[in-house]
């Protein structure tokens, strides 16, 4: 199981997940990101939880973003343990949507 922490900033649906847990690609992304049949999401943030660092950033296509003021805010509120929600991802859930394990670029 994995926990994903969701936030709502400036009108846009954002994702946080740990990137120590997350072997996904941009496939597996868009899917996780889909208002439709996954948890829907705007922006999906990968961050080292650990430290308050932002690994990666995606938007909903599952393509790779240059990140901006929102999504560091996003990351802030996050690493202060501020959320709006939180997701409970079962194994069997993200088995279904990763596509192939493969580790997310980092954005840096």
């Amino acid at each position: 199981m994995q926990i994903v922490y969701g936030l709502d900033i400036n009108n846009l649906k954002y994702l946080v997940m740990d990137y120590r847990e997350s072997l996904m690609n941009g496939e597996s992304i868009r899917k996780l990101a889909s208002f439709r049949h996954g948890v829907g999401a705007d922006k999906v943030v990968f961050m080292d939880l650990v430290n308050g660092m932002v690994i990666a950033i995606y938007n909903a296509a599952g393509q790779n973003v240059v990140p901006d003021m929102d999504d560091f805010r996003a990351a802030r509120m996050i690493s202060a343990g501020s959320h709006d929600r939180e997701y409970h991802l079962t194994d069997y859930y993200l088995g279904r949507i990763l596509v192939e394990k493969s580790p997310i670029k980092a954005a840096c």
